[in-house]
C-alpha cells in the first residue's frame, strides 16, 4: 500500500597536452555551466553495471583469472564502457535526474590474485573493481579501448551528463610491475615499522604504497592524472584512499597548474574518517574541492536505520557545519561499494524489506534536501541489499551485485529519485541556501526539521523549504510536539504549503508553526513564499544574558550562562568568529530559555574565537548580545572512566575499540570484579568519541563485537561527569532487567568458554560465556526459557530456566567419538596414517628439537601428536588444508615468525603454537597478518612431560577449522623450533634428516634462520 500518491560532471610535452586536448570532445553548455553543488552523482561500478560487448569480456586474456565468471562475486563478470554508454543513450540517468556519472577507475589491472580465505576460497580474485593498477595510463580491455572509453564521454556530454573518473595515487596492484622496475618507489615494512605516521607510510591490505614524497614518484603519479584529464576531456576526479597519501603530495597536486588543479578538473576525495574537523582540513588546508561526508554517513547509518536511532545524532553532524569553510561544497552518501548498503543496515536490524525500502528512501530524501552534492550507488534504484564486501560472502549477498535492471519493474525509487533531483533543480535553496535546525529530539519524539533558505534569488526558485524527517515506525502529529508544532521562525509569508516532490500532505502553518502529520519512516519538504523571518533584527529592550563563561575544548566550546526569568526572553542565539573570518550564526532555532548550557562544535583549533550569545524574543528579535572569547585546542585533555558490565562474557579480555579516528583503536581494560571491566582514557575534550565494546577472547560471539545489528556507543568526552558506563551488547537495545545464572560443567568438570544461549529468546544477545570455574551470568527478559550450552568435544545439553534464576546449572557429556584418547599418552596410536620421525639435533641444540609427528582424520576429527624438546622456545605446527592460505608467517599478529610456505604448500591455513610448556593455541589465518584464536573448548587438548621433553596430543574437528569436513586434498602439515616474533627456527619437521624425508630448510643466521616450507606430509 503506498504511503504517498504523487500529485500531479614544458616542452615537448606541453606540447603533446595541448595536442591530446585539441581532441577531447566538446561539453555541452548546460554541463560546462554547472556548478559541482548543483550536480547529482551517480556511482557505476563499470565490471557490474552492464555489458554492452561481449567480445572484451575475457580482457587480456592472460589466464583463467581474465575470464568473465559470473559466478564467482570476486572474478570479471563483463560490464564494460558500451554498456555504460547504451543507458546513457536510451535516457536512463537523466531519467532519474542524474546529471554527472562516476566510473570506477578503468587503468589495466594486475593479473587475478588467488582468495586466500573466506567463503570464496581457493577463486580467482581480480581486480574488476579497478583499484588494481598494472599500468597507470592503458585503459583494461575487460572495459573496452581508450576510444571507446573516449565515445563514452563524448556521449555523456551530447546529454548533458558530466563524467567523474575514479584514481588512484596511494598504491598499485599486486606485484605490479613498477615494484620489479622501481622497487625503491614504495614504502617496505622497514619503513613502515619506522614511520611515526603509519597512515601514509604503511600498506593497505598488503597492496604496494607508494612513496609520494619521492620527487620521481611525484612525477609519475601526477603525469598519469594529467594523462587523464586532458586526454579524454573527464570533468572530475574521485580520488581514492585519500587519508593515506601524505599532505604534501596534496598541495602541490591541488596548487594552481598542478594536476588536480581545481580551475581545470573538479575533485572529490575518499577520507575514511567521521569526524568533521579532520575532513574539512583536505578541503580548507590541502585544496580538494570536495570530499565524501562520512561523518553524515555515519550518522545516518546508525541513526536512520532503525526505530531505535537517535536523530539528535543527525543533528549533530549538521551542527558542526562551521568546521568547513564551505559546507555545500562536502558530497553527501548514504552507502557505496565500501560499507554494507543501507538497506542490509536496515534488515540486520531488524527492519522488513518493505521498511528497508522505505527507510532508504527517508535517508536519500533527508540527503537531497540537504547541503551538499548528493551521490547515488548503483542500485539504490531498486533498493539493492548488500552484506559487505562480496571477499566475505558467497555470490548474491556482496555488496558489488550485478546491476538487475529487471528489478525496475517492482520499485518506485527510481522515480523518487526523480523527483528528490527535480526538486533541487527547482528550488535552488536546496543546493545554494543556508541549513539552519528548526527542530530536533532532544530525547522526544523522532522528528527532525531544518529550513533552507536563500537571499537574493527571486521568485519560486529562490522560495525557502523547510523538511521535516520521521525517523521513527509510527506517525507524529507534529501538533503535539511540545509548544503544539515545529516554530518557522517567519520563514513562511503564508499558510498554503506545497510539498516539493509532488507527494500529498497534510501540513500547514498554525499559529506561526507547522503542524499536519508526517507518516513513519518518511520525510516532507514544503514550501511558499518567503517570510519576513531571520536573525539580526535588534530589540533594544531584551535583557543580555549573565554570567556567561566559556569552556574550549577540542574543535568545541562549552557556553554556560544564568538562564533568563525575564518573560520578554523566549530563547537564545549564538554567535561565533574564528580569527579574521566572518561572524557566523549558529542556532537559527533559539535555545530553550531555561537552558543555561550549549556546547557548539565544528571549530577550528587553535583560532581565537569570539562567542556572542543574544537573547530573543518571541518575535525572533534579538538582543545585542554578551560576548565571550577562547582558544579550541586538541591539547585540552579530559580523563574518562569507561565501565562495562560484560558479565556474559566469561574470562573477556575486554577492551574498548574506538572508531573516531579513523582507524580502529583498542584500548585494554582492567576486569575490576566477576564480569566487570574497567578503562581510563586521555581524551580531547568535547571529542565525540565513537566507540563499541569488544571481547579479545577465543570464543567471542561476532567476532569479538558486541551489539549485532546496532549502532556505536556515542559519548561526548567532558560530559556526564568525565564516565561512561553500559552493559556489553546493548549499544541501543534495552538491557533486560532479569539474569539467569549457573554453572557449566564438561563431564562433571568446570568447562570454561562454553557458549550458553536462551534458544527461545534472541540467541544474538541473549547469550553468555562461562568464566574459567564454569559459572555464566545470561541476560534475558523476565520469563520462561530454553537454555542449550555447547562446547567443542562435548555433547549439546538444555535445560528450562525462568528468569531471573540462579542454579540453572548445565553438564555436558563428553564426545567419545573420538578415535585417540586425548590424554597426552601416546600408547594408543599404533597405526596413524602419518608417522614422521626426526631424532637429529637442530641448529638451537639438544633442548630445542622436534623428535616425531604423528597425523590422523577421520569424518569428524583431525589428529595431531608430536614430541619435541624444547628451553625458551615454542613449538608451531602449521596446517594447509587447501588452496589460498598466507604464504609467510612474518607478519601474523600473532606468532609472528620467519617462516615462507611455497612449491608443495599452497600457503598456511591454521597453526598450532605453543610456547615451552603453557597452553597450546589453535589459530586460524584469516589474511596475511589475521591469526584469530580458536575457542579452547571448541576442540581437545592435552600435554604431558617435564621441560624440555614435551608431548602435544589435539583432536581438532573439521569445523573449528571452518570445514564442512576432511578436505578432499587431505591437510598438509609442517612445524619446528621456533625462537620468538620475527625470528625463524632452529629444527624443522620434517627435513632432510626425517623419517621420511622433507626437502625443507633453515636459513642462515645471518637470514634470521628463517624456515622454507615446499615439502610437507600430508594426512589423507
Amino acid at each position: 500500500m503506498n504511503r504517498f500518491q504523487m500529485l500531479g560532471r614544458a616542452g615537448a610535452l606541453t606540447a603533446l597536452t595541448l595536442s591530446l586536448a585539441a581532441c577531447v570532445p566538446p561539453r555541452t553548455p548546460d554541463a560546462a555551466e554547472r556548478a559541482w553543488p548543483d550536480e547529482v552523482i551517480y556511482f557505476a561500478m563499470t565490471d557490474r553495471f552492464a555489458n554492452g560487448n561481449p567480445a572484451n569480456d575475457n580482457g587480456p586474456n592472460r589466464n583463467a583469472g581474465d575470464r568473465t565468471d559470473r559466478t564467482n562475486p570476486l572474478a570479471w563478470h563483463g560490464g564494460d564502457f558500451a554498456g555504460l554508454k547504451a543507458k546513457i543513450e536510451e535516457g536512463y540517468f537523466k531519467r532519474m535526474g542524474f546529471t554527472a556519472i562516476w566510473v570506477s577507475p578503468v587503468v589495466l589491472q594486475v593479473p587475478a590474485i588467488n582468495t586466500g580465505s573466506g567463503p570464496n576460497q581457493g577463486k580467482p580474485f581480480a581486480g574488476y573493481h579497478g583499484y588494481w593498477a598494472e599500468e597507470f595510463k592503458k585503459v583494461d580491455p575487460h572495459f573496452g579501448t581508450l576510444e571507446e572509453y573516449k565515445a563514452l564521454i563524448d556521449t555523456a556530454h551530447r546529454n548533458g551528463l558530466k563524467i567523474i573518473q575514479d584514481i588512484v595515487v596511494n598504491h598499485a596492484g599486486y606485484d605490479a610491475a613498477l615494484t620489479k622496475t622501481n622497487p625503491e618507489w614504495f614504502n617496505t615494512a622497514a619503513d613502515c615499522a619506522a614511520s611515526s605516521n603509519k597512515t601514509t607510510d604503511c600498506d593497505l591490505a598488503g597492496l604496494p604504497d607508494f612513496k609520494q614524497a619521492l620527487p620521481a614518484v611525484t612525477a609519475y603519479l601526477n603525469d598519469f592524472v594529467r594523462y587523464w584529464r586532458d586526454t579524454t576531456g573527464i570533468d572530475g576526479l574521485r580520488i581514492d584512499t585519500m587519508k593515506h597519501v601524505p599532505d604534501a603530495y596534496w598541495k602541490q597536486f591541488f596548487a594552481a597548474g598542478g594536476a588536480g588543479d581545481p580551475a581545470k578538473v573538479w575533485s572529490v576525495g575518499e577520507v575514511f574518517d567521521g569526524n568533521p574537523a579532520y575532513l574539512a582540513r583536505f578541503m580548507d588546508e590541502l585544496g580538494s574541492p570536495s570530499v565524501f561526508d562520512f561523518a553524515l554517513y555515519f550518522a545516518m547509518k546508525d541513526h536512520l536505520t532503525g526505530a531505535g536511532g537517535n536523530l539528535d545524532r543527525v543533528a549533530d553532524v549538521f551542527a558542526q557545519d562551521g568546521a568547513y569553510r564551505d559546507p555545500t561544497r562536502l558530497t553527501t552518501f548514504v552507502d557505496n561499494h565500501d560499507v554494507r548498503r543501507f538497506v542490509s543496515e536496515v534488515t540486520e536490524r531488524g527492519g522488513s524489506a518493505a521498511q528497508a525500502a522505505e527507510r532508504l528512501d527517508l535517508a536519500l530524501s533527508t540527503m537531497y534536501f540537504s547541503r551538499g552534492t548528493p551521490s547515488v550507488w548503483q542500485g539504490t534504484e531498486y533498493a539493492q541489499a548488500g552484506k559487505g564486501d562480496p571477499y566475505d560472502y558467497p555470490l548474491g549477498q556482496g555488496n558489488r551485485e550485478d546491476m538487475d535492471f529487471a528489478k525496475l519493474a517492482g520499485s518506485t525509487l527510481d522515480e523518487r529519485l526523480g523527483a528528490l533531483a527535480s526538486a533541487r533543480a527547482t528550488y535552488r535553496a536546496l543546493t545554494r541556501g543556508a541549513q539552519q535546525e528548526l527542530w530536533r529530539p532532544n530525547g522526544g519524539a523522532p522528528v527532525l526539521a531544518y529550513r533552507r533558505v536563500l537571499s537574493g534569488v527571486t521568485g519560486q526558485s529562490g522560495q525557502p523549504v523547510v523538511f521535516v524527517v520521521n525517523g521513527g515506525d509510527t506517525p507524529v502529529d507534529l501538533s503535539s510536539l511540545s509548544g503544539g508544532g515545529i516554530p518557522l521562525l517567519g520563514t513562511f509569508a503564508g499558510t498554503a504549503l506545497t510539498e516539493v516532490t509532488g507527494r500529498t500532505h497534510s501540513l500547514s502553518v498554525s499559529g506561526g508553526k507547522l503542524v499536519g502529520s508526517v507518516p513513519a519512516r518518511s520525510v516532507l519538504a514544503v514550501t511558499a513564499p518567503a517570510g519576513a523571518g531571520g536573525s539580526g533584527t535588534v530589540n533594544p529592550s531584551l535583557p543580555e544574558v549573565v554570567a556567561l563563561s566559556v569552556n574550549a575544548g577540542d574543535s568545541a566550546a562549552q557556553l554556560s550562562w544564568t538562564p533568563s526569568t525575564d518573560p520578554k526572553v523566549s530563547g537564545y542565539r549564538l554567535y561565533v568568529k574564528q580569527g579574521a573570518g566572518a561572524e557566523r550564526l549558529v542556532n537559527f532555532a533559539p535555545i530553550a530559555r531555561d537552558q543555561g548550557t550549549f556546547l557548539v562544535r565544528g571549530l577550528t583549533n587553535d583560532a581565537g574565537t569570539t562567542f556572542r550569545l543574544v537573547t530573543v524574543d518571541a518575535s525572533g528579535a534579538e538582543s545585542r548580545g554578551s560576548s565571550v572569547t577562547a582558544t579550541p585546542s586538541s591539547k585540552n585533555t579530559v580523563k574518562v572512566t569507561f565501565t562495562v558490565d560484560a558479565r556474559s562474557q566469561g574470562n573477556g579480555p575486554i577492551e574498548l575499540r574506538r572508531f573516531d579516528t579513523g582507524q580502529q583503536l583498542e584500548v585494554p581494560m582492567t576486569q575490576t570484579g566477576r564480569g566487570l571491566w574497567k578503562t581510563e582514557v586521555e581524551l580531547p575534550l568535547f571529542r565525540e568519541i565513537k566507540f563499541k565494546f569488544g571481547n579479545d577472547g577465543p570464543g567471542a560471539r561476532n567476532s569479538g563485537y558486541e551489539g549485532p545489528g546496532q549502532g556505536d556507543r556515542v559519548y561526548v568526552a567532558g560530559t556526564n561527569g568525565n564516565a561512561y558506563s553500559g552493559t556489553y551488547d546493548f549499544t541501543e537495545k534495552p538491557v533486560p532487567a532479569a539474569t539467569i545464572e549457573g554453572r557449566v560443567t564438561g563431564a562433571g568438570q568446570p568447562l570454561g568458554g562454553a557458549l550458553v544461549e536462551a534458544t527461545t529468546a534472541d540467541p544474538s544477545l541473549n547469550y553468555a560465556l562461562s568464566f574459567n570455574d564454569g559459572t555464566y551470568s545470561l541476560f534475558a527478559p523476565a520469563g520462561a526459557h530454553t537454555l542449550k550450552a555447547s562446547a567443542g568435544g562435548y555433547q549439546d545439553a538444555t535445560r528450562t530456566a525462568t528468569a531471573p534464576q540462579t542454579g540453572a546449572d548445565l553438564n555436558l557429556s563428553r564426545d567419545t567419538r573420538t578415535k585417540y584418547t586425548i590424554d597426552g599418552n601416546l600408547s594408543d596410536w599404533t597405526a596413524p596414517k602419518v608417522t614422521v620421525q626426526s631424532p637429529g639435533v637442530g641448529v638451537f641444540g639438544a633442548d630445542n628439537n622436534w623428535l616425531s609427528l604423528r597425523a590422523d582424520s577421520d569424518a569428524q576429527y583431525l589428529y595431531l601428536a608430536y614430541t619435541y624438546r624444547v628451553s625458551g622456545n615454542s613449538a608451531v605446527l602449521y596446517l594447509d588444508t587447501g588452496a589460498g592460505g598466507a604464504a609467510q608467517a612474518d607478519s601474523f599478529e600473532a606468532w609472528r615468525r620467519a617462516a615462507t610456505f611455497s612449491g608443495g604448500v599452497n600457503g598456511v591455513d591454521a597453526f598450532v603454537a605453543r610456547y615451552e610448556n603453557q597452553r597450546a593455541e589453535l589459530r586460524r589465518v584469516a589474511s596475511a597478518t589475521s591469526t584469530p584464536e580458536v575457542n579452547a573448548a571448541d576442540y581437545f587438548q592435552a600435554a604431558s612431560g617435564t621441560l624440555p621433553e614435551q608431548t602435544v596430543e589435539l583432536a581438532i574437528p573439521w569445523t573449528a577449522l571452518g570445514l564442512s569436513g576432511a578436505p578432499a586434498g587431505g591437510v598438509k602439515v609442517m612445524g619446528g623450533i621456533f625462537g620468538g616474533d620475527g625470528y625463524g627456527a632452529g629444527d624443522i619437521i620434517p627435513d632432510a634428516g626425517s623419517t621420511p624425508p622433507g626437502a625443507n630448510t633453515i636459513g642462515t643466521d645471518g637470514e634470521q634462520r628463517r624456515a622454507t616450507f615446499t615439502a610437507p606430509v600430508t594426512v589423507p
